[in-house]
């Protein structure tokens, strides 16, 4: 599988196409060969992808560093598999233009309730900023901060711009954010090279077809 950049600009097996971090999540499923790929492969695999796309503060940075991804428990793993199993059909329902079911509302609701912490006013060199700081004492915190990305994405975002890749053999998901809002691909570099270049050559086969002189029996 062709490597994607991190954010930080370093190579990353995750895929941050789309715009919005319950997005990503969702698309660290992949299709590969026709098969499905799950990015997801363990509780290590699990923390480096809630690190890389940002839904950490300092504190608990500090703190998964300091205790190791294995404390990460195959209970809350399996939950988080879950969850996003929840999430990838809420978020078919939307592309459809199909209300999003009460069953996804009240999973997304009861894992809110893991998003504990506290704010705190941080000083910066340009002020301060006031943050929300995670308790991150249980590991369930990383179900609540997934919970409030769902959250975020249903409340504050335009449901006409959420979208699937135009490869149909894709099942990835991004947030348009073009000016025009005619994104079709996951990305160029997936998907949007390889569909422009097989349409050109159908297009090639057609008129090679149109040109070619009758036979004659």
């Amino acid at each position: 599988m062709r490597r994607m950049l991190r954010r930080d600009g370093n190579s990353s097996k995750f895929l941050f196409v789309g715009n919005h971090p319950c997005l990503d999540f969702i698309n660290t499923e992949i299709m590969r060969g026709g098969r499905s790929v799950d990015l997801l492969t363990n509780e290590q695999d699990l923390m480096a992808w809630i690190e890389q796309a940002h839904l950490t503060n300092r504190t608990v940075s500090e703190a998964a560093t300091g205790r190791g991804a294995h404390q990460v428990s195959g209970q809350t793993f399996q939950q988080v598999k879950t969850f996003r199993t929840v999430l990838r059909e809420t978020v078919e329902r939307l592309v459809a233009r199909k209300p999003v079911s009460n069953s996804s509302l009240d999973t997304i609701n009861e894992l809110l309730v893991h998003r504990t912490g506290s704010f705190e006013l941080i000083r910066t060199r340009q002020g301060f900023t006031f943050q929300f700081q995670i308790d991150s004492s249980h590991d369930t915190w990383i179900l609540g901060a997934l919970a409030e990305a769902a959250a975020d994405l249903l409340s504050n975002r335009d449901f006409s711009l959420v979208k699937k890749c135009k490869n149909s053999t894709c099942i990835l998901y991004f947030y348009d954010t073009t000016k025009n809002h005619t994104r079709n691909w996951c990305s160029m570099g997936l998907c949007g090279n390889r569909m422009k270049v097989a349409a050109h050559y159908r297009r090639m086969q057609r008129q090679q077809q149109a040109a070619s002189p009758c036979s004659v029996a």
